[in-house]
């Protein structure tokens, strides 16, 4: 759309920029206007309020009349020294001559008046019945030489004054170039604007804006929609008053964010950030946008169910593991300093120590949390399988490959984190490529002949003792210095009963969030949780807590349910007492102390003053 300027003229100037023939650039029009004053302030008037033009251009009179009543720039046409001495040039053989402007006298001419050797007297006028008087008195001083604009200039002819103009094609051309270069920056802003205007009006999110006073100035479809209020209720009103909950008069005053904020509009609930306009320093206005929360969680669950699906998801941090303790509180250090590395990490664990939940809290506070974790348990796959798994196939690689070939793990989880769940699982015949792609960090597909590169961290995590694998020849040493690059010895539930109480209140909060605090706590600190050995760890305790929570109710002795529930365990378990698995270790180990111990995840020290115990001797 081209660019309208309207020269705000008369009958003199009007030649000046017709002899001209002044070329404007393409998407510039520029029209002439030839009225005087008070004509010509109504007609630029009408002009703005009709969208007709984009800027103004005029001088002298009609400047100074008009620009005092416009919003749409302006640009005016001065009269330049250059100008001045041209015109001086034109009168100087003929006498005095008076220099006649419109109610401002031109500042710097007094200042040369010593230099022009030329009889010159300033006056100015504010009308036109002044401006008849003005000239009257020249002619009675004797002046009959004028310069002055159009106005002056008819009017001093009229007189048979010798009469002339002023403003030269240079300083119309001046006037004009700056004209057009505004109005490129105006169209160009324009443009911008309609751009922003559509990317507003077609966003998903509503999007309420206010200026510095807190009026509204932008309010788009989807903010309509979400909050059932129509634009036109609120556009130019104080936000405050119109659309309630918004907060976007405390963001002016206080100049802070606030972000992932609830907020209701109705029977809505939305998820909105509020945000200050800050423009060199200085809060300008404030913009909030939101979403329908139900909108946002089912997104989420979306993408969620799509990852999950995959196994590319790692849930846990290490906020999610519950501990009292030091034993555990040193353990979650140590894997947080681990976090922080590409190292290859080895997990050991017995059953149900949470072995995994590690493997993903490292991974979400490692620099790959924003890429996949790809969790595989290698016990759970037989050896054919597991490889193909692992490694992927090309198309046609064995009978019932998956047309087109398939992906192993190792591809999947380029970028982030591969969890080897019970590595110590895997058969002797794949031990040999899984080193090699730990090695060299590209993967051979099943089938194939181009090699794949990859970028990955491993995390491993086994429940046996690797290095006695490696003795007896079931495990290769060479991939196990690869692997077990960064150790991680999760400490058994039997060894941190401190723990217990906090696990038992979460767990049951999980499962009956219905019952009372006091009630919770009570049924954590009941002395036979810490009692029992726990052999299946933390895994068995969320079984007998979830036991609990469902035979719990009103009428319940909490007391003699817990004890009820935990004899229960023991019938089944064959009453293995401590001093069972410390009889069992030591005769796995023929007699062994220290590597009883090893095996039971106890210094050969607690294992000794625990048989003294048991015989009913002091260890001391």
């Amino acid at each position: 759309m081209a660019v309208k300027i309207a020269i705000m003229s008369y009958k003199e100037l009007s030649g000046v920029i017709r002899r001209m023939n002044y070329r404007a650039p393409d998407g510039i029009e520029i029209c002439i206007v030839e009225k005087l004053l008070g004509d010509a302030l109504t007609a630029a008037k009408a002009m703005e309020a009709n969208g007709e033009v984009d800027i103004f251009l005029s001088a002298g009179a009609n400047l100074a009349t008009i620009a005092p009543h416009l919003k749409t720039p302006l640009v005016g046409i001065s009269v330049t020294g250059f100008d001045l001495l041209l015109a001086l040039a034109k009168v100087k053989t003929r006498g005095p001559v008076g220099v006649v402007s419109y109610r401002n006298r031109l500042p710097y001419l007094d200042r040369v008046l010593g230099v022009l050797a030329i009889e010159l007297l300033q006056t100015t006028f504010d009308d036109v019945n002044d401006l008849d008087v003005v000239l009257d008195d020249l002619i009675g001083r004797g002046i009959r030489t004028v310069l002055g604009g159009s106005l002056v200039v008819e009017k001093a002819r009229q007189r048979d004054m010798h009469a002339v103009f002023m403003y030269s094609e240079d300083g119309v051309q001046r006037a004009l170039d700056t004209a057009v270069k505004v109005g490129a920056t105006k169209q160009k802003e324009a443009e911008k604007a309609e751009e922003l205007h559509t990317i507003i009006s077609f966003a998903h999110e509503g999007i309420i804006a206010t200026d510095r006073n807190g009026t509204v100035t932008v309010f788009n479809p989807s903010a309509e929609k979400i909050t059932r209020i129509a634009r036109q209720e609120v556009i130019g009103r104080p936000a405050k008053d119109c659309i309630p909950g918004t907060h976007l008069h405390d963001i002016l005053r206080q100049g802070e964010p606030e972000l992932n904020q609830i907020q209701v509009f109705g029977h809505t609930k939305v998820l909105t950030n509020r945000v200050p306009i800050v423009t060199q320093g200085e809060v300008t206005g404030a913009v909030a946008t939101f979403q329908d929360v139900d909108s946002v969680r089912e997104a989420e669950t979306k993408i969620r169910i799509r990852l999950s699906e995959r196994g590319f998801l790692a849930k846990h941090t290490f906020a999610d593991i519950v501990h009292a303790g030091p034993l555990m509180a040193d353990t979650i250090k140590e894997a947080r300093q681990y976090a922080r590395t590409n190292s290859a990490v080895v997990i050991f664990g017995e059953s149900g120590t949470g072995k995994e939940i590690f493997a993903q809290a490292i991974h979400n506070e490692s620099g790959r949390r924003k890429k996949p974790f790809v969790a595989i348990n290698c016990a759970a796959l037989p050896a054919s399988l597991l490889e193909s798994e692992l490694f992927g196939y090309e198309d046609g690689a064995f009978t019932g490959a998956k047309k087109g070939g398939k992906p192993g793990v190792f591809e999947l989880s380029h970028g982030g984190t591969i969890f080897l769940d019970e590595i110590g699982e895997v058969p002797k015949t794949i031990q040999s490529r899984l080193l090699r792609v730990l090695q060299e960090h590209e993967v051979l597909r099943i089938g194939g002949e181009r090699i794949v590169p990859v970028d990955l961290r491993v995390v491993a995590a086994t429940n046996k003792n690797l290095w006695d694998m490696v003795k007896q020849g079931r495990f290769r040493q060479d991939l196990y210095y690869r692997l077990c690059v960064l150790e991680l010895h999760i400490p058994p539930l039997r060894r941190r009963s401190e723990d217990v109480p906090a696990l038992v209140a979460r767990f049951l909060r999980h499962y009956r969030a219905d019952l009372p605090q006091p009630l919770i706590e009570t049924v954590a600190a009941h002395p036979g949780f810490r009692r029992c050995p726990w052999s299946g760890n933390v895994r068995e305790l969320r079984n007998i807590v979830e036991r609990f929570a469902v035979r719990c109710n009103d009428r319940t002795d909490v007391d003699r349910l817990v004890r009820e529930i935990l004899g229960e365990r023991e019938e089944r378990s064959g009453s293995d007492t401590e001093l069972d698995r410390i009889r069992r270790a030591l005769a796995n180990a023929e007699g062994n102390k220290a590597k009883a111990a090893r095996a039971l995840g106890i210094s050969r020290t607690t294992l000794w003053r625990k048989l003294q115990e048991a015989a009913g001797t002091d260890p001391g």
